[in-house]
């Protein structure tokens, strides 16, 4: 413990007012991988110890949280890097701003449109090759046959960042 302090002192950290990885981690309930991931993508810059562990100030916080709702909403990490700095004085960058979420928007209404093209087009098929999903056949004693429908995977949306 006492070499800990020592190395955090030399690194000009307050150890009163930051926290590791995983108090970070836990705060945000963001995984660890995470958050060195965003630090690889220099979406946010720990400081070290002299031994180079991760530390973190209060202030990380709500940089994490911020950094995850853009994820969310489906920004990648090379636009998020853009727009962080822009966060910090919103009103200041307010013509940047509305022209990122308007893109953003832009390209989601261009994928829903996508995806709904797509479904039409399974629609087709499945009618074309007699596999309708409301085509169950009844049984004598009137229950409906036994077959199951089959169940919708999760997507993996990474692909489809916003860029």
């Amino acid at each position: 413990m006492y070499q800990q302090s020592c190395s955090l002192r030399e690194a000009g950290i307050n150890e009163d007012g930051g926290m590791r990885i995983g108090e970070l981690s836990n705060n945000t309930g963001v995984s660890v991988r995470s958050l060195r991931y965003y630090e690889q993508q220099d979406l946010l810059q720990p400081q070290r110890t002299s031994a180079g562990h991760r530390f973190y100030s209060p202030q990380d916080e709500p940089l994490v949280r911020q950094i995850q709702d853009l994820f969310e909403a489906g920004f990648c990490s090379s636009v998020i890097r853009k727009l962080l700095p822009a966060l910090s004085n919103p009103v200041g960058n307010r013509e940047m701003l509305q022209t990122a979420l308007a893109a953003a928007q832009a390209r989601l209404e261009s994928e829903k449109e996508s995806i709904a093209a797509e479904l039409r087009k399974l629609k087709r098929l499945g009618a074309q090759y007699g596999l309708e999903p409301d085509a169950h056949v009844t049984l004598q004693n009137e229950e409906h046959d036994s077959s199951t429908t089959a169940q919708a995977t999760a997507f993996d949306h990474r692909n489809r960042r916003l860029r």
